[in-house]
């Protein structure tokens, strides 16, 4: 016997698209302490793969809506897609973000209006800024990489510049 997380995508006309999550599997012996619930690491891989889902879903509902041509008035279509890396506090998280062009006249469209320099969400930050005016810098990024998913305690890395 095993659990299975699904992750449900549910909208206004009803139930949607879902996909498997995770699968916990290891069903201990309740005597035993040390199979009780579910782990740190368990927890950590289930967390960032709810992340990756969600974030996943919204850039395609982000790229169903298409902008208006900020010359002409008309919808732009998708152009091409553009990797960018956010560091979240559940794990870093790349997302393929549309670029859009207008038919009509030829103009490149941003679909969202984010900062080349964005590389982490503000909660993330927040939770960042706080833990160093505590502690110090290590004891902060060892706080953050034991208690939450994979690389939230790594400051992320600057990448080429997005055209």
């Amino acid at each position: 016997m095993a659990w299975v997380v699904r992750a449900a995508k549910i909208g206004t006309e009803g139930g949607g698209p879902s996909m498997d999550v995770m699968e916990i599997g290891r069903l201990g012996d309740l005597p035993d302490i040390a199979n009780l619930g579910v782990t740190l690491a368990e927890t950590k891989q289930l967390l960032a793969g709810l992340q990756q889902e969600n974030l996943a879903t919204q850039v395609r509902d982000h790229a169903a809506r298409r902008p208006a041509c900020s010359r002409c008035g008309r919808a732009c279509r998708v152009n091409d897609y553009r990797d960018h890396a956010v560091a979240t506090l559940l794990g870093r998280v790349t997302v393929r973000l549309p670029r859009f062009r207008c038919a009509a006249c030829g103009v490149s469209e941003a679909g969202i209006a984010w900062s080349l320099r964005f590389r982490s969400t503000p909660e993330l930050d927040r939770l960042q800024a706080h833990l160093a005016a505590v502690t110090t810098y290590r004891t902060a990024a060892d706080l953050l990489g034991e208690v939450f998913p994979v690389d939230a305690a790594k400051h992320p890395k600057p990448c080429a510049a997005i055209p």
